[in-house]
């Protein structure tokens, strides 16, 4: 674990550094891939096919932000079928100009999204859309998500369902405007549209709970539910799909949001701390769960290491099972009851001889003065104990001479 995070510290410590080089190679590269999927997959006018073009989009693409990337995309597919017919070149229009209105009007953040999502499902891993949406974004994901889906389906559906009406002879206009809803809204396509929202809501809903593990919690409910509902769907409404290509994306997805997971959201739940406060309003209860981090990794190591080291070892418990045996064999054989009463009696004996007069009345007193102690001895006999007290904290009261100070 702690190679991880340390992987995940220097891949963040270097992006600090160079993102003024990474952001615009990274829309460099989106762009270009984007625009050649686009042109491989609806390439009716010859001139945005050609290499020189495709590579001064993509440098455009770079220097503009990421929402530029966006635009630049819509113009693509509104060029190409305006290349293909003018009743498709309209209708695309209409489509992409109400979809980018609406995208900046209440998702201007989710750009990366929208360009993704035809990446996700040309690799089959369309699961982690909606899933890595709620874990990231919300629900307010919802519509950048649907806007992703209905394009990739004008996408599909060009060169599948409409392209074939415009070319033939026997088709009519009303024919053609008529089969490019059809086309675009099919039955596949709208249980694709409903499973994606479901998933994506209760993801988001199963993350913002208070308990440990919601974000893994959010990633295996979401991805089970998405795969379940696709089949289950699917058989209810006739509609074909790959089960085993399904589960194996849906792991593949898994796996994609659990990266995801690692780079945004670690934490160590087994240090989940729970206080409870209040003031003169309120009444507070607050969960703190630490990041995983390098630095805490660290200090949990050292923590341990100072834990070890203040248990004693083995031989250090023998050696000191060995010292208690010897000092208990000292003393083995001694009555300490009866040396204790010895004592008591001799103390109480010198004690009454002092009462008497007719014990030692010599004091020995210290005196400290900084660090430096000093001794006097014999003071009834001293004749200057008046200035020897002069500086000091020192009160004394010798038996031989009733006022000393």
């Amino acid at each position: 674990m702690n190679g991880l995070m340390e992987l995940r510290e220097r891949l963040k410590n270097f992006y600090e550094d160079y993102d003024f080089v990474i952001r615009p190679v990274f829309r460099f590269v989106l762009a270009l891939i984007s625009l050649i999927a686009l042109n491989n997959q609806i390439g009716y006018l010859e001139v945005l096919n050609q290499v020189f073009v495709v590579l001064i989009l993509a440098v455009i693409c770079a220097i503009l932000p990421i929402n530029g990337l966006v635009l630049i995309c819509s113009v693509v597919i509104v060029a190409h079928s305006m290349a293909l017919s003018v009743e498709t070149g309209a209708f695309a229009i209409i489509l992409y100009l109400l979809m980018v209105l609406l995208y900046f009007r209440f998702v201007p953040k989710d750009a990366l999204a929208i360009i993704l999502i035809p990446v996700a499902f040309v690799f089959h891993v369309d699961a982690a859309v909606p899933v890595a949406l709620g874990l990231i974004r919300g629900p307010v994901s919802t519509v950048s998500m649907i806007f992703g889906l209905i394009s990739w389906s004008y996408v599909q559906s060009l060169p599948a369902d409409i392209a074939p009406l415009v070319n033939s002879d026997e088709s009519s206009l009303l024919d053609v405007i008529q089969a490019m809803p059809r086309a675009l809204f099919t039955t596949k396509m709208l249980l694709l549209l409903i499973v994606s929202v479901i998933v994506l809501l209760i993801v988001a809903m199963i993350r913002k709970l208070a308990s440990s593990h919601s974000w893994e919690m959010s990633i295996a409910v979401g991805s089970i539910l998405y795969v379940g509902l696709k089949i289950v769907g699917s058989l209810l409404l006739g509609v074909d799909i790959d089960i085993l290509a399904e589960i194996f994306g849906t792991a593949l997805s898994v796996g994609i949001c659990l990266i995801i997971e690692f780079f945004n959201f670690c934490a160590d739940y087994t240090r989940t701390e729970y206080l409870e406060f209040e003031d003169d309003h309120n009444y507070y209860n607050v969960r703190v769960t630490p990041k995983r981090t390098t630095e805490y990794m660290e200090s949990l190591d050292r923590d341990a290491t100072e834990d070890m080291s203040q248990i004693p070892s083995d031989d250090s418990r023998f050696m000191e099972s060995e010292q208690q045996n010897e000092v208990s064999r000292k003393f083995e054989g001694i009555n300490l009851q009866s040396k204790l009463e010895e004592s008591l009696k001799t103390l109480n004996t010198n004690q009454s001889g002092k009462e008497n007069g007719t014990g030692d009345t010599t004091t020995r007193i210290y005196r400290r003065s900084g660090s430096v102690s000093h001794r006097w001895d014999d003071l009834e006999t001293g004749d200057d104990d008046e200035d020897r007290n002069t500086s000091g904290d020192t009160r004394v009261i010798s038996p031989g001479r009733k006022n000393l100070k």
